[in-house]
């Protein structure tokens, strides 16, 4: 017996990274999986995302799991694009219990220097692509009664990052979200929380390489010297976060923000 069993989860960001991670993770415990995800580069973000080769693996190693998995290539910042993805699932499916918001990117820059171009893309894919996520599955988990979302916000939620404004003021946007819905949907009986990785070894280190100008090992040592007990996350650790949440193991938790960060949040 799985700990997911018979559930389905929707999850963005699901092509690589963390949300690959968190797809594996609840796709060994028994859930179907739906993934979305880009799969290309945009304006404002100066690193390639991930690609439609990644998603594919994606959902090889979740059918390898004996899982159905469903691939939607979409933009979070736009609602007709999620809600399809959504109503799609349920029609295939048979309904989203889980809801992961783990799209994200990441961009580095003086907060006086920063272009308004990406400042805007941060702000839109990773706090109102949040929203527009949860917007679009709330309707069917109120409907139900029963649903549980999961985002991934960051250490930089809770400290403040220098030289990384549009994404610290982004993450502790997903913290107070997670926080308002939490009380606004507990009625419902649904339950709302989210995760704050330290820095997690995934794509966006490399693509954060690119823009310091070093490699991945310098990138990954300097981004996690905040860490006390490991110098960087394997995205593996923060799945196993997103799947005690989304397990009845957690059935007594809502409206909290799980730290898996290394200890960087307590300095």
């Amino acid at each position: 017996m799985g700990k997911l069993d018979g559930k389905v989860a929707f999850i963005t960001g699901a092509a690589r990274g963390q949300g690959r991670a968190a797809a594996l993770a609840m796709a060994r415990e028994g859930a179907d999986i739906a993934c979305l995800d880009i799969c290309h580069n945009l304006d404002g973000v100066l690193y390639d995302l991930s690609t439609k080769e990644d998603m594919e693996k994606t959902l090889a190693e979740i059918t390898a799991l004996g899982r159905k998995a469903l691939a939607f290539y979409g933009d979070v910042r736009n609602y007709a694009e999620i809600k399809t993805a959504v109503d799609e699932t349920i029609g295939a499916l048979g309904k989203i219990d889980i809801m992961v918001n783990d799209a994200g990117i990441a961009g580095l820059g003086a907060a006086h220097e920063l272009p308004e171009e990406e400042w805007d893309v941060m702000l839109d894919i990773n706090l109102k692509g949040v929203w527009l996520g949860c917007k679009a599955v709330l309707p069917h988990m109120i409907g139900r009664q029963s649903g549980n979302i999961i985002s991934y916000a960051s250490v930089a939620g809770v400290k403040g990052l220098p030289f990384a404004v549009h994404y610290s003021c982004a993450k502790w946007g997903v913290i107070a979200l997670t926080k308002t819905l939490a009380q606004e949907l507990a009625p419902y009986k649904i339950r709302v929380n989210c995760i704050g990785p330290g820095t997690c070894d995934t794509g966006m280190v490399g693509g954060l390489a690119e823009i310091m100008g070093v490699d991945h090992a310098e990138a990954a040592d300097e981004l996690s010297s905040g860490h006390l007990i490991s110098k960087i996350i394997p995205p593996e650790a923060t799945a196993a976060a997103a799947l005690w949440l989304a397990s009845d193991d957690s059935q007594y938790v809502t409206g909290h923000n799980l730290m898996v960060d290394s200890g960087w949040s307590a300095t």
